[in-house]
Protein backbone atom coordinates (compact mmCIF):
# COMPACT_ATOMS: atom_id res chain seq x y z
CA UNK A 1 0.00 0.00 0.00
CA UNK A 2 2.84 2.35 0.87
CA UNK A 3 4.55 1.63 -2.46
CA UNK A 4 1.32 2.37 -4.30
CA UNK A 5 0.87 5.62 -2.42
CA UNK A 6 4.45 6.70 -3.17
CA UNK A 7 3.97 5.96 -6.89
CA UNK A 8 0.82 8.09 -7.00
CA UNK A 9 2.63 10.90 -5.21
CA UNK A 10 5.52 10.89 -7.70
CA UNK A 11 3.09 10.74 -10.63
CA UNK A 12 1.08 13.67 -9.22
CA UNK A 13 4.25 15.73 -8.69
CA UNK A 14 5.37 15.01 -12.24
CA UNK A 15 2.07 16.21 -13.65
CA UNK A 16 2.15 19.35 -11.54
CA UNK A 17 5.69 20.19 -12.68
CA UNK A 18 4.88 19.45 -16.31
CA UNK A 19 1.69 21.50 -16.27
CA UNK A 20 2.53 24.48 -14.10
CA UNK A 21 6.30 24.96 -13.97
CA UNK A 22 6.95 24.01 -17.58
CA UNK A 23 3.67 24.30 -19.51
CA UNK A 24 5.32 23.78 -22.89
CA UNK A 25 6.92 20.53 -21.79
CA UNK A 26 3.62 18.70 -21.35
CA UNK A 27 2.33 20.04 -24.66
CA UNK A 28 5.42 18.78 -26.43
CA UNK A 29 4.92 15.30 -24.96
CA UNK A 30 1.31 15.21 -26.13
CA UNK A 31 2.31 16.47 -29.57
CA UNK A 32 5.02 13.84 -29.99
CA UNK A 33 2.74 11.01 -28.84
CA UNK A 34 -0.11 12.06 -31.13
CA UNK A 35 2.29 12.49 -34.05
CA UNK A 36 3.69 9.00 -33.51
CA UNK A 37 0.21 7.52 -33.28
CA UNK A 38 -0.94 9.15 -36.53
CA UNK A 39 2.34 8.28 -38.22
CA UNK A 40 1.97 4.62 -37.20
CA UNK A 41 -1.61 4.46 -38.45
CA UNK A 42 -0.78 5.97 -41.83
CA UNK A 43 2.39 4.00 -42.47
CA UNK A 44 1.10 0.43 -42.51
CA UNK A 45 3.06 -1.25 -45.29
CA UNK A 46 0.50 -3.70 -46.69
CA UNK A 47 2.78 -5.18 -49.41
CA UNK A 48 5.45 -5.89 -46.81
CA UNK A 49 3.08 -7.66 -44.44
CA UNK A 50 1.40 -9.62 -47.23
CA UNK A 51 4.82 -10.83 -48.38
CA UNK A 52 5.65 -11.75 -44.79
CA UNK A 53 2.51 -13.85 -44.37
CA UNK A 54 3.06 -15.55 -47.72
CA UNK A 55 6.69 -16.26 -46.85
CA UNK A 56 5.70 -17.79 -43.53
CA UNK A 57 3.29 -20.28 -45.05
CA UNK A 58 5.66 -21.09 -47.92
CA UNK A 59 8.50 -21.74 -45.47
CA UNK A 60 6.16 -23.71 -43.24
CA UNK A 61 5.23 -26.08 -46.06
CA UNK A 62 8.82 -26.36 -47.18
CA UNK A 63 10.21 -27.08 -43.73
CA UNK A 64 7.35 -29.44 -42.84
CA UNK A 65 8.22 -31.66 -45.79
CA UNK A 66 11.84 -31.78 -44.68
CA UNK A 67 11.18 -32.46 -41.00
CA UNK A 68 8.37 -34.93 -41.74
CA UNK A 69 10.80 -36.98 -43.81
CA UNK A 70 13.19 -37.36 -40.85
CA UNK A 71 10.79 -37.28 -37.87
CA UNK A 72 8.21 -40.01 -37.41
CA UNK A 73 5.99 -38.07 -35.00
CA UNK A 74 3.63 -35.67 -36.76
CA UNK A 75 3.47 -33.16 -33.88
CA UNK A 76 7.28 -33.03 -33.63
CA UNK A 77 7.66 -32.34 -37.35
CA UNK A 78 4.94 -29.70 -37.22
CA UNK A 79 6.48 -28.00 -34.17
CA UNK A 80 9.97 -27.99 -35.70
CA UNK A 81 8.63 -26.67 -39.01
CA UNK A 82 6.64 -23.93 -37.28
CA UNK A 83 9.68 -22.81 -35.25
CA UNK A 84 11.96 -22.75 -38.28
CA UNK A 85 9.39 -20.89 -40.42
CA UNK A 86 8.75 -18.31 -37.70
CA UNK A 87 12.46 -17.61 -37.12
CA UNK A 88 13.23 -17.40 -40.84
CA UNK A 89 10.19 -15.18 -41.46
CA UNK A 90 11.25 -12.73 -38.73
CA UNK A 91 14.72 -12.38 -40.23
CA UNK A 92 13.28 -12.05 -43.73
CA UNK A 93 10.78 -9.44 -42.54
CA UNK A 94 13.48 -7.31 -40.90
CA UNK A 95 15.60 -7.43 -44.06
CA UNK A 96 12.67 -6.54 -46.31
CA UNK A 97 11.49 -3.77 -44.00
CA UNK A 98 14.86 -2.05 -44.21
CA UNK A 99 14.76 -2.26 -48.00
CA UNK A 100 11.15 -1.04 -48.15
CA UNK A 101 11.85 1.94 -45.94
CA UNK A 102 14.82 2.96 -48.01
CA UNK A 103 13.03 2.45 -51.31
CA UNK A 104 9.63 3.95 -50.49
CA UNK A 105 11.16 6.71 -48.41
CA UNK A 106 13.15 7.84 -51.44
CA UNK A 107 10.06 7.53 -53.66
CA UNK A 108 7.97 9.59 -51.25
CA UNK A 109 10.67 12.26 -51.08
CA UNK A 110 10.91 12.33 -54.87
CA UNK A 111 7.13 12.67 -55.16
CA UNK A 112 7.06 15.60 -52.72
CA UNK A 113 9.83 17.33 -54.66
CA UNK A 114 7.87 16.95 -57.90
CA UNK A 115 4.70 18.30 -56.29
CA UNK A 116 6.49 21.41 -55.02
CA UNK A 117 8.18 21.92 -58.39
CA UNK A 118 4.82 21.78 -60.16
CA UNK A 119 3.36 24.23 -57.64
CA UNK A 120 6.18 26.72 -58.14
CA UNK A 121 5.92 26.46 -61.92
CA UNK A 122 2.18 27.19 -61.80
CA UNK A 123 2.20 29.84 -59.09
CA UNK A 124 2.84 33.53 -59.73
CA UNK A 125 6.42 34.87 -59.61
CA UNK A 126 5.49 37.21 -56.75
CA UNK A 127 4.21 34.34 -54.60
CA UNK A 128 7.32 32.31 -55.36
CA UNK A 129 9.54 35.22 -54.38
CA UNK A 130 7.66 35.63 -51.09
CA UNK A 131 8.01 31.91 -50.36
CA UNK A 132 11.76 31.87 -50.99
CA UNK A 133 12.22 35.10 -49.00
CA UNK A 134 10.32 33.67 -46.03
CA UNK A 135 12.31 30.44 -46.17
CA UNK A 136 15.69 32.16 -46.34
CA UNK A 137 14.76 34.58 -43.55
CA UNK A 138 13.42 31.82 -41.31
CA UNK A 139 16.56 29.70 -41.67
CA UNK A 140 18.77 32.74 -41.13
CA UNK A 141 16.90 33.69 -37.93
CA UNK A 142 17.00 30.08 -36.72
CA UNK A 143 20.78 29.86 -37.15
CA UNK A 144 21.31 33.08 -35.23
CA UNK A 145 19.01 32.00 -32.40
CA UNK A 146 20.49 30.51 -29.23
CA UNK A 147 17.62 28.03 -28.74
CA UNK A 148 18.20 24.28 -28.68
CA UNK A 149 15.60 23.60 -31.38
CA UNK A 150 16.49 25.43 -34.62
CA UNK A 151 13.69 23.64 -36.51
CA UNK A 152 11.06 25.07 -34.13
CA UNK A 153 12.64 28.51 -34.45
CA UNK A 154 12.49 28.31 -38.24
CA UNK A 155 8.77 27.45 -38.18
CA UNK A 156 8.11 30.22 -35.66
CA UNK A 157 9.93 32.83 -37.73
CA UNK A 158 8.11 31.71 -40.86
CA UNK A 159 4.75 31.92 -39.10
CA UNK A 160 5.53 35.41 -37.83
CA UNK A 161 6.41 36.46 -41.39
CA UNK A 162 9.72 38.05 -40.44
CA UNK A 163 11.74 39.02 -43.49
CA UNK A 164 14.55 41.32 -42.32
CA UNK A 165 17.18 39.14 -43.94
CA UNK A 166 15.59 38.66 -47.38
CA UNK A 167 13.92 41.48 -49.28
CA UNK A 168 12.00 41.28 -52.56
CA UNK A 169 12.62 43.72 -55.36
CA UNK A 170 11.53 43.20 -58.97
CA UNK A 171 10.73 39.53 -58.24
CA UNK A 172 14.32 39.00 -57.09
CA UNK A 173 15.17 38.06 -53.51
CA UNK A 174 18.01 40.19 -52.16
CA UNK A 175 19.92 39.17 -49.03
CA UNK A 176 23.06 40.28 -47.27
CA UNK A 177 24.92 37.36 -48.82
CA UNK A 178 23.87 37.97 -52.43
CA UNK A 179 21.00 38.04 -54.90
CA UNK A 180 18.64 35.12 -55.57
CA UNK A 181 16.98 34.81 -58.97
CA UNK A 182 13.92 32.63 -59.55
CA UNK A 183 13.45 30.67 -62.79
CA UNK A 184 10.65 28.26 -61.91
CA UNK A 185 9.24 26.60 -65.02
CA UNK A 186 8.42 23.11 -66.29
CA UNK A 187 11.42 22.87 -68.60
CA UNK A 188 15.04 22.97 -67.50
CA UNK A 189 16.73 26.36 -67.52
CA UNK A 190 18.99 26.71 -70.55
CA UNK A 191 22.23 28.63 -70.95
CA UNK A 192 20.43 31.36 -72.92
CA UNK A 193 17.96 31.88 -70.06
CA UNK A 194 20.86 32.07 -67.63
CA UNK A 195 22.69 34.84 -69.53
CA UNK A 196 20.54 37.73 -68.19
CA UNK A 197 21.39 36.67 -64.65
CA UNK A 198 25.09 36.60 -65.41
CA UNK A 199 24.95 40.08 -66.95
CA UNK A 200 23.39 41.65 -63.85
CA UNK A 201 25.59 43.46 -61.38
CA UNK A 202 26.66 41.68 -58.22
CA UNK A 203 29.16 39.09 -57.09
CA UNK A 204 27.20 36.40 -55.26
CA UNK A 205 24.32 35.14 -57.38
CA UNK A 206 22.07 32.15 -56.84
CA UNK A 207 19.48 30.82 -59.29
CA UNK A 208 16.54 28.71 -58.11
CA UNK A 209 14.79 26.49 -60.65
CA UNK A 210 13.39 23.00 -61.14
CA UNK A 211 16.40 21.91 -63.19
CA UNK A 212 19.23 23.06 -65.43
CA UNK A 213 20.68 21.80 -68.69
CA UNK A 214 24.29 20.66 -68.89
CA UNK A 215 25.24 23.77 -70.85
CA UNK A 216 23.66 25.98 -68.19
CA UNK A 217 25.60 24.18 -65.45
CA UNK A 218 28.88 24.65 -67.29
CA UNK A 219 28.14 28.32 -67.92
CA UNK A 220 27.19 28.94 -64.28
CA UNK A 221 30.35 27.23 -63.07
CA UNK A 222 32.47 29.39 -65.35
CA UNK A 223 30.98 32.63 -63.97
CA UNK A 224 30.66 31.53 -60.34
CA UNK A 225 26.86 31.40 -60.24
CA UNK A 226 25.30 29.00 -57.71
CA UNK A 227 22.47 26.81 -59.01
CA UNK A 228 19.71 25.37 -56.81
CA UNK A 229 17.49 22.71 -58.37
CA UNK A 230 14.15 21.27 -57.22
CA UNK A 231 15.75 19.10 -54.52
CA UNK A 232 17.56 22.09 -53.01
CA UNK A 233 14.39 24.20 -53.10
CA UNK A 234 12.40 21.47 -51.39
CA UNK A 235 15.03 21.11 -48.65
CA UNK A 236 15.06 24.88 -48.12
CA UNK A 237 11.29 25.22 -47.84
CA UNK A 238 10.90 22.10 -45.71
CA UNK A 239 13.67 22.92 -43.22
CA UNK A 240 12.42 26.48 -42.83
CA UNK A 241 8.89 25.30 -42.01
CA UNK A 242 7.38 27.49 -44.73
CA UNK A 243 5.90 24.69 -46.83
CA UNK A 244 2.53 25.87 -48.26
CA UNK A 245 -0.45 24.07 -46.80
CA UNK A 246 -2.15 23.72 -50.18
CA UNK A 247 -0.09 23.00 -53.27
CA UNK A 248 -1.30 23.50 -56.82
CA UNK A 249 -1.74 20.00 -58.23
CA UNK A 250 -2.34 18.80 -61.76
CA UNK A 251 -5.89 17.62 -62.54
CA UNK A 252 -6.41 13.97 -61.75
CA UNK A 253 -6.89 11.71 -64.72
CA UNK A 254 -10.28 10.06 -65.02
CA UNK A 255 -9.73 6.34 -65.11
CA UNK A 256 -12.19 4.21 -67.00
CA UNK A 257 -13.42 0.74 -66.19
CA UNK A 258 -10.37 -0.90 -67.75
CA UNK A 259 -7.85 1.26 -65.88
CA UNK A 260 -9.54 0.68 -62.51
CA UNK A 261 -9.20 -3.08 -62.84
CA UNK A 262 -5.73 -3.02 -64.40
CA UNK A 263 -2.99 -5.25 -63.03
CA UNK A 264 -1.41 -3.41 -60.08
CA UNK A 265 1.37 -5.82 -59.10
CA UNK A 266 4.87 -4.73 -60.07
CA UNK A 267 6.66 -6.64 -62.79
CA UNK A 268 9.67 -7.26 -60.58
CA UNK A 269 7.55 -9.52 -58.33
CA UNK A 270 7.34 -12.31 -60.92
CA UNK A 271 10.62 -13.88 -59.74
CA UNK A 272 9.25 -14.52 -56.25
CA UNK A 273 6.13 -16.22 -57.58
CA UNK A 274 8.16 -18.32 -60.02
CA UNK A 275 10.63 -19.32 -57.30
CA UNK A 276 7.85 -20.36 -54.90
CA UNK A 277 5.97 -22.26 -57.60
CA UNK A 278 9.06 -24.15 -58.67
CA UNK A 279 9.83 -25.19 -55.09
CA UNK A 280 6.28 -26.39 -54.53
CA UNK A 281 6.44 -28.52 -57.67
CA UNK A 282 9.84 -29.87 -56.63
CA UNK A 283 8.69 -30.88 -53.17
CA UNK A 284 5.56 -32.49 -54.52
CA UNK A 285 7.84 -35.44 -55.35
CA UNK A 286 8.55 -36.19 -51.67
CA UNK A 287 5.47 -34.97 -49.83
CA UNK A 288 2.60 -37.18 -48.68
CA UNK A 289 -0.02 -34.93 -50.38
CA UNK A 290 1.44 -34.12 -53.83
CA UNK A 291 -1.81 -32.97 -55.45
CA UNK A 292 -2.00 -29.85 -53.31
CA UNK A 293 1.63 -28.99 -54.06
CA UNK A 294 1.18 -29.51 -57.79
CA UNK A 295 -1.93 -27.32 -57.94
CA UNK A 296 -0.42 -24.56 -55.79
CA UNK A 297 2.87 -24.61 -57.70
CA UNK A 298 1.08 -24.48 -61.03
CA UNK A 299 -1.04 -21.53 -59.94
CA UNK A 300 2.03 -19.63 -58.75
CA UNK A 301 3.86 -20.29 -62.01
CA UNK A 302 0.84 -19.06 -63.95
CA UNK A 303 0.71 -15.91 -61.82
CA UNK A 304 4.42 -15.30 -62.36
CA UNK A 305 3.91 -15.44 -66.14
CA UNK A 306 0.95 -13.02 -65.97
CA UNK A 307 2.88 -10.61 -63.74
CA UNK A 308 5.93 -10.78 -65.99
CA UNK A 309 4.00 -9.63 -69.07
CA UNK A 310 1.07 -7.64 -67.64
CA UNK A 311 2.48 -6.34 -64.36
CA UNK A 312 2.79 -2.71 -63.36
CA UNK A 313 5.93 -1.02 -64.62
CA UNK A 314 8.47 0.25 -62.10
Amino acid sequence: MAEKFSFLTVYHNFLSVARFKKPNYWRKIQKVLSHRQVHTMKKIDFPLWSDTVFSFFALLLFSFCIFRFYLSALWAALLAADSFAAAATVLLHLWRRARHRKKYGAENERSNVQKLAFHLAMDSPQNNAELIAKSLSALHEAKDSTSDSPADNAQKNCAENKTPYAQIKDQTVHTQDGDNFLKFQFEKVTADELCPVIRTLGEHKTVYAAGFTDEACKLAESFGVTLKDANDVYSLVKESGCMPEHLIEPPKEKNGFKEKFAFRIRKSAWRGYAFSGAFLLLFSLITIFPVYYIISGGVLLLLSALIRFFGKKE
